[in-house]
């Protein structure tokens, strides 16, 4: 359990299935695109579980069954109420995924690319704080230590891992908001 403040008051969240940072860093040490896609894609499916249980605790979870498969997941968090920027990036990357994980031979491509920046920048209108995609770099301890990897810059597997984890630490941070503001 982690505990949290807000509004003086102290809130416990179970977030160990939610944070995975280990696989967040697999994701972006590899250097095979389809392993970042696949572990990013799993880390994803994490939050829309976390949002899906947070959402049907009580009486609803009797009725609102978590489905086994990715899209179902989505398409009840969509009806649960996750904002639309998080839903749209998560349907891009499920896209990408489908993409690499039905055609292993193919890789990510420039337009994939340009359409998950451009849906998440759109986290901007969530989060005043967000910067965007093509503000942004990473640093890979182990591939590449001391180097700031920038968006556009070194190809579409880093910009596929720089929008990822953004969005990643973006909607985790909108998850852990929105559940303390139900427990308070």
């Amino acid at each position: 359990m982690h505990e949290f403040a807000g509004n003086n008051e102290i809130v416990d969240l179970d977030l160990k299935n939610l944070a995975k940072p280990q696989t967040i860093i697999a994701a972006s040490e590899t250097e095979d695109e389809l392993g970042s896609v696949l572990r990013l894609h799993l880390a994803v499916e994490q939050l829309l579980v976390f949002y899906i249980k947070e959402k049907s605790s009580g009486e609803i979870s009797k009725y609102a069954k978590l489905p086994r498969d990715f899209g179902g997941k989505l398409s009840l968090a969509a009806a649960f109420g996750l904002p639309l920027p998080i839903v749209r990036t998560i349907y891009q990357l499920n896209i990408i995924r489908n993409k690499l994980a039905h055609n292993p031979d193919t890789s990510i491509q420039s337009g994939d690319i340009k359409e998950l920046s451009r849906v998440v920048n759109s986290l901007s209108e969530i989060d005043n704080n967000f910067v965007s995609v093509e503000k942004c770099y990473i640093e890979l301890a182990v591939r590449y230590p001391g180097e700031r990897l920038s968006f556009g810059a070194q190809g579409n597997r880093v910009d596929f891992v720089i929008a990822g984890v953004i969005f990643y630490a973006s909607a985790m941070q909108w998850l852990i908001n929105d559940a303390i503001s139900r427990r308070q």
